[in-house]
């Protein structure tokens, strides 16, 4: 029988060769685009999780608000108005937490029913707390993980500090909460008034959040350069529409007439809740971040704080605007990120009139 040639033999293992050649640069090209599809996801899942989170947990924020009679200086009621012990704030975090190093974007604090206790034993039955209420916020701080490490993790070698954005949360348990404490009414009334209401500047009302804030915070996710939240209105004009007048700097707080202003924002926002918060999350990629020497690192952050802090996010009517400047700035920059953004309905804002004679 006639078999094959060396000629033969020598083009069939040729054309072998080239088709495994190229089997196994599809296979490579395929194992590296699923790693890379597996490391972008895994990435910002973190990212993801802490928006979500931030998401779900502020649409439960409350103010607890009631009528009542305001009265004069002799005891007659001159007007029914809406009251509330509690305090919802939002706005530039350099403005709320001017002592906190490096902060960037928005921070928020407010009053919910988490159930977060000091009271971890257990004889605390977890159904009668979880309507317990809380003082919650978030900011975002660039920081090193210095401090948080146990002493036996100190810097060296295997171990360096680590400095990152971090999506800080700010956690009051229920015993710690102050804004229903009663101090003596300063306007020289018989009877003791809760102690929110007897602040009359914005450094006193933001205390009960400033004075733990190193202690009741955790940070919740790395790599999170800012928070934006925009308090958005039903308009007021038109037939449909939205309204950012009530928060035009995005600075909103429901006790703004106590710094004392009498200004319409101050008006509008008097105890009452936005009934929508647009949030936005901006996440970075931990790969590039980590390729960066330390002081790469820090010269790069301080970019991006006055970048988020000073130049964009000043005026809420350019929002859209400035979330796409800020889009193109990392862009330029060589860095990776993420935009997570929703609409947070608040159920428990009440839109009605303030006051009633």
């Amino acid at each position: 029988m006639r078999g094959f040639t060396l000629v033969e033999l020598l083009v069939s293992m040729t054309v072998l060769s080239v088709l495994m050649i190229f089997l196994a640069q599809v296979l490579s090209d395929t194992q590296r685009t699923w790693g890379q599809a597996r490391a972008r996801v895994g990435e910002f899942r973190e990212s993801r999780a802490a928006f979500e989170a931030i998401a779900r947990r502020l649409s439960q924020v409350t103010l607890n608000s009631y009528w009542g009679y305001k009265l004069d200086s002799n005891g007659t009621p001159t007007l029914y108005h809406r009251q509330s012990e509690l305090h919802y704030v939002s706005g530039p975090a350099a403005a709320l937490l001017p002592d906190a190093q490096h902060t960037a974007g928005h921070a928020v604090f407010f009053q919910a029913p988490l159930g977060e206790t000091l009271d971890t034993s257990a004889t605390a039955s977890s159904s009668s707390l979880e309507n317990l209420l809380n003082g919650w916020g978030w900011y975002a701080q660039y920081e090193s993980d210095l401090p948080r490490r146990p002493d036996f993790l100190g810097p060296d070698v295997a171990h360096p500090e680590k400095k990152r954005f971090r999506l800080m949360e700010f956690r009051q348990p229920t015993e710690k909460l102050a804004l229903y404490g009663v101090v003596p009414d300063p306007k020289g009334g018989s009877m003791p008034v809760p102690w929110v209401e007897a602040q009359t500047g914005r450094d006193a009302l933001y205390q009960w959040f400033r004075d733990s804030l190193e202690v009741d915070s955790q940070p919740v996710a790395e790599n999170v350069l800012a928070v934006l939240i925009q308090p958005v209105w039903p308009a007021t004009t038109g037939k449909t529409g939205a309204s950012i007048d009530a928060a035009a700097n995005y600075l909103y707080d429901t006790r703004r007439y106590q710094w004392p202003e009498t200004s319409t924002e101050a008006i509008h926002s008097r105890h009452q809740l936005p009934p929508v918060l647009r949030l936005t999350l901006i996440a970075l990629d931990e790969r590039e971040w980590s390729a960066f020497d330390t002081a790469k690192a820090d010269a790069l952050a301080l970019e991006l704080t006055g970048l988020v802090n000073n130049t964009l996010f000043q005026k809420s009517a350019d929002y859209e605007q400035d979330l796409q400047r800020l889009e193109a700035e990392l862009g330029q920059r060589k860095l990776s990120f993420r935009v997570f953004s929703t609409a947070v309905q608040i159920p428990a804002a009440k839109l009605t009139s303030s006051l009633e004679d």
